[in-house]
């Protein structure tokens, strides 16, 4: 079978994957997908706690449950889920890749097939709407690979796996068209990103009970049992990877309707498009400008639409209430415009347990931001002639580039960014000597007054780079005692002739303080190194 030149086939593939790896090639300096440029070794960012929580993980032995180790919040140890590992991914690295490389960076190369797979996905979904076009296919691409939401996410590598959501539209795009449940598909895809990132699982979740709610025999009981199959296996896989788990106490997480999307935020933050005064803080996370191409084509696809607008959308209806449903949690109980207060929505109180899970709602527009996208190109491919359709692919996907060009810089100079060094490396090695298995850090992860991302993270990739446990760590959702007692009873069990003793000197600036923790008849012996007491005991 020949090689044809057919844009939804093998050909339009190819171009999906050549331009996924010149994006990465002409955006990011050299050494970063290999993980050793200077963007990955700065001490005192979110990339400390991936990599440190990756190589902690990655030393460990494997054992019983799958995503164990106690190298972190040593002795109870926790879980590659709760330091931002990327749990699937650390846990397939830790299997095929030798113990001898560590300590070693694997996110770059993550990084890059985040952005390989937007262009992939592209493909994907215009072979399932059975787009036949070439300028359509790379409109799609182009509008994917420089999607401002994901180039702006640049340090929260998880949540850059923004295939997720395209593959779970493709497949919903797929299930509509084919009529077949394409449940291997679904569950493969949903038990993945539950291993890769909590947010981008839920929103592919919504999106696979929407494309449930289209099986005409969807409340048959065989049905629903069959649909529920991804949710099972998620269940039972906690047996192996994360349960059991220690009862210990969780810290409450806030930040909804802090961490939101503002009422101008799909307008605001191109080029030409910037309005003053567009946000309050926090509401970053909320950032979902769709650039002026994307817009413009919306407008006009909606225009041309007109007529049968109501019937388009009924098509799809369970899917726009869901984007509708998406679009109003993005905005949260607490509604901005611009800088304006629009109203507070008092949420009932079962929504409590939603909010604190998923605090930061202003991600949850991303998949309407992909829907806007992907129904202004296929409406235009299906309403305009052939050379109007030419014309408008060409001013989408020019505009599109221009309007950009400004959060590309930023994610280039993002990239390029010099390391920010907090510890100096020779002081802690003159300390830390081989012989050192601990390192016991004071206070505890929650406990400071001081900035732990110049404190608790740089000492945290100390540890890891080192294969050095230590008893805490910046773990999410993890809770601390902070009592001096607490500090004691970490200190008494410790084996002194092996351990290091850390105590930030924001929180404890008396070094006779320090020494009063330790139990009588140890002398330890304290440094002052960088933003640290450093103690060792002769007993």
């Amino acid at each position: 079978m020949g090689f044809k030149l057919d844009s939804t086939g093998r050909a339009g593939f190819a171009l999906a994957l050549a331009i996924g790896l010149f994006f990465v090639w002409r955006y990011f300096p050299a050494g970063f997908v290999q993980g050793s440029s200077s963007y990955w070794l700065t001490e005192v960012e979110d990339v400390t706690q991936y990599f440190s929580g990756f190589n902690a993980f990655f030393n460990a032995p494997l054992g019983f449950p799958l995503l164990a180790f106690d190298s972190i919040n040593y002795p109870q140890g926790t879980r590659a889920t709760f330091v931002d590992a990327i749990p699937l991914y650390s846990l397939l690295i830790k299997i095929l890749v030798p113990a001898s490389f560590a300590p070693f960076n694997p996110f770059g190369v993550w990084v890059a097939l985040a952005f390989i797979g937007q262009a992939v996905c592209g493909w994907w979904i215009i072979r399932e709407l059975q787009i036949k076009s070439w300028l359509a296919l790379l409109a799609v691409i182009v509008c994917l690979v420089t999607f401002p939401a994901l180039t702006m996410r640049l340090g929260h590598i998880s949540l850059m796996s923004h295939w997720i959501i395209l593959c779970s539209l493709a497949l919903y795009i797929r299930c509509r068209r084919t009529g077949e449940p394409q449940r291997w598909g679904w569950s493969l895809l949903l038990v993945a990103a539950f291993y890769i990132n909590i947010y981008l699982c839920v929103m592919a979740s919504c999106v696979y009970v929407v494309t449930c709610l289209y099986n005409k025999d969807r409340f048959k009981p065989a049905e629903l049992g069959r649909a529920l199959v991804p949710f099972l296996i998620i269940g039972a896989s906690l047996f192996l990877t994360i349960f059991p788990m220690a009862r210990t106490a969780v810290a409450a997480e806030s930040g909804f309707g802090f961490y939101s999307m503002n009422l101008l935020s799909p307008f605001n933050g191109g080029k030409y498009f910037n309005f003053p005064n567009p946000e309050m803080p926090g509401q970053y996370e909320g950032f979902n400008y769709l650039g002026l191409g994307v817009l413009l084509a919306f407008v006009l696809s909606l225009v041309l639409n007109r007529r049968t607008a109501i019937g388009s959308f009924s098509k799809h209806a369970a899917l726009t209430w869901l984007m509708v449903l998406f679009t109003a949690y993005a905005l949260s109980n607490v509604v901005y415009y611009g800088v304006y207060h629009i109203v507070t929505i008092n949420f009932p109180q079962f929504m409590e347990q939603i909010t604190s899970q998923f605090r930061a709602s202003g991600r949850f527009f991303w998949p309407v931001g992909y829907c806007v996208v992907i129904f202004s190109i296929a409406t235009l491919y299906e309403k305009l002639s052939k050379y109007f359709f030419v014309g408008a692919m060409c001013l989408l996907i020019s505009l599109q580039v221009l309007d950009l060009s400004n959060l590309r810089h930023a994610l280039v100079d993002t990239a390029k960014r010099p390391a920010t060094l907090v510890m100096t490396q020779a002081a802690w090695d003159d300390v830390a000597t081989s012989d050192i298995q601990y390192l016991y850090f004071f206070p505890k992860f929650r406990c400071s007054q001081a900035d732990v991302l110049r404190t608790l993270m740089p000492t945290m990739r100390y540890a890891a780079v080192h294969n050095i446990k230590i008893n805490t760590g910046y773990v999410s959702r993890s809770n601390s005692n902070c009592s001096d007692e607490s500090t004691k009873a970490d200190i008494l069990p410790s084996l002194p002739a092996h351990s290091l003793y850390v105590f930030v000197k924001n929180d404890f600036p008396e070094l006779d303080r320090v020494k009063a923790l330790f139990p009588d008849g140890w002398q330890p012996v304290c440094k002052d190194v960088d933003f640290a007491h450093v103690c060792r005991v002769n007993q």
